[in-house]
């Protein structure tokens, strides 16, 4: 397993699992949870609340998906970064897309196009993995869910850490998707269904959030 190559500690919630793959997991380094909560956001902030729980001198955490394997091999390089910055959230700017099935890229580079425009500089912000100091953790862990609790939950954070004024990093990666996913999802219908309900999540919460954070007092 690529993190734990790199030495750092990973955290998962689990739910109905068989035992063997818990095991299994255990031999790679994984530290299994077995999940409470259910929903989108109530998982993900479980997740992250679960870390700080087991690892709470830790300086940055990271929050990773399973899927993209090859996202660990840029987690150093970003947090040295952000150590000389002195920032409090590390986000990674993909510099191409075209591992991912068609209809995916776009629904990146739509989401991406709309949150630059509006924050004023480039930020591939529905890319979920990022790191955070306990400082920004807070703020997804206060995240309430008023825009469903879905994808934006680990993303409208981020505009109210940037509205702060908190430091941020961002880091360009030469990213590329699971080939193995990409046979898959190229021009699977439920992940087309999928894309669609992202956007129908993001994009407005995007808006909608920008705008009550530039709301005249």
């Amino acid at each position: 397993m690529r993190i734990n190559c790199l030495g750092i500690p990973c955290v998962t919630l689990f739910t109905d699992t068989h035992e063997g793959y818990i095991t299994f997991l255990r031999g790679l380094g994984v530290i299994p949870v077995e999940q409470e909560s259910h929903g989108m956001g109530n998982i993900r902030r479980e997740a992250i609340a679960t870390a700080c729980s087991l690892f709470p001198n830790a300086t940055y955490y990271c929050w990773l998906e399973p899927e993209k394997s090859n996202l660990p091999m840029f987690i150093p390089s970003i947090v040295r970064i952000m150590y000389q910055q002195d920032s409090e959230l590390g986000l990674f700017n993909r510099t191409c897309m075209v591992s991912y099935p068609t209809e995916q890229a776009l629904t990146y580079l739509f989401c991406r196009t709309v949150a630059s425009n509006l924050v004023t500089f480039d930020i591939d912000y529905a890319f979920g993995p990022m790191v955070m100091s306990k400082r920004a953790i807070q703020y997804v862990l206060d995240y309430s869910g008023e825009y469903g609790d879905k994808w934006e939950a680990i993303l409208i954070p981020r505009l109210r850490i940037i509205k702060e004024g908190l430091g941020i990093s961002i880091v360009p990666i030469d990213f590329e998707n699971d080939s193995r996913m990409t046979a898959i999802e190229s021009g699977n219908p439920t992940m087309v269904l999928k894309r669609l309900g992202q956007l129908n999540n993001i994009i407005p919460s995007l808006i909608k959030e920008w705008a009550s954070l530039n709301k005249p007092p």
